[in-house]
C-alpha cells in the first residue's frame, strides 16, 4: 500500500469550501478594526516615545584607560 492510497479526495473537516454574506461581513469588520487598532497602537507608542535632539551623555571617568577606537559614522 503506497502513501497515496491512504489520503482520502475529501475536503478537511477543518476547511469552509463557502462562506455566507454575514460571516464574510463579520470577518471583514473584524479586519478592518484590527487593522485600525494596530494603527492607533503605533500612533500612541509614537507619540509616547520621548524627542530629546541632544542625547544624553554619560560620564567618562578621566582616570580609566581608553581601551578601544573611536568610530565615526560621518564617513
Amino acid at each position: 500500500m503506497s502513501l497515496v492510497d491512504k489520503f482520502d479526495d475529501q475536503i478537511e473537516p477543518a476547511f469552509a469550501s463557502s462562506f455566507d454574506r454575514e460571516s464574510a461581513r463579520r470577518q471583514f469588520r473584524v479586519s478592518i478594526l484590527l487593522v485600525a487598532a494596530m494603527a492607533l497602537a503605533a500612533f500612541v507608542l509614537g507619540f509616547a516615545m520621548p524627542i530629546d535632539p541632544t542625547p544624553s551623555m554619560s560620564p567618562v571617568a578621566d582616570s580609566a584607560p581608553f581601551a578601544g577606537r573611536l568610530v565615526s559614522v560621518d564617513r
